[in-house]
């Protein structure tokens, strides 16, 4: 199901759908994103960040499934296909980029990209669940998305100390 289709009459069906939507996100970044960024990366600081939020992502499915479980949602109803593209965009540019060090520039902005579409979501889903009057709902979600805004703010500090050690030229 779309956002934007005939099925969805209501901001509750919305929410749900977006809800299921973001749970489908969440393992595909587990399942294939973080695992895959952990094993490529050379740096162990960028390898040992993947990996603490891997274990941040799997206890935010199981808040998803539990707040889906709530509003009565199917999960894993509605694919991502914004994570599964930029998952897939990524496992690219990683095999495009030979040397260790660029790689790691690269995992960061991937990285980067996939917390900044998951900080719209969380940010999106936290404010609907406001309006529905779903405030333990809003509260979990809020939680996400100071986790999502912390895995970022790391990735852009890893990236101050990574970027300037790759030739520019």
């Amino acid at each position: 199901m779309g956002v934007f289709t005939p099925d969805v009459h209501t901001l509750r069906e919305l929410y749900k759908a977006e809800l299921e939507r973001a749970l489908n996100m969440e393992k595909q970044i587990a399942e294939k994103g973080l695992p895959a960024m952990i094993k490529a990366a050379t740096s162990s600081e960028l390898s040992s960040a993947f990996q603490s939020h891997l274990q941040e992502t799997q206890a935010q499915i199981q808040r998803l499934e539990r707040i889906l479980d709530e509003v009565e949602g199917e999960a894993n109803e509605g694919k991502c296909k914004v994570i599964s593209q930029l998952i897939s965009s990524a496992y690219s540019e990683v095999g495009d980029a030979t040397d260790p060090m660029l790689r790691d520039v690269v995992l960061i902005a991937a990285g980067n990209q996939v917390e900044h579409h998951e900080i719209a979501v969380y940010g999106t889903l936290r404010t609907w669940a406001e309006v529905l009057g779903e405030r333990e709902h809003a509260e979990v979600l809020e939680r996400t998305l100071e986790e999502e805004k912390a895995a970022d703010a790391k990735l852009t500090a890893l990236a101050s100390q990574i970027n300037v050690e790759v030739p520019v030229a």
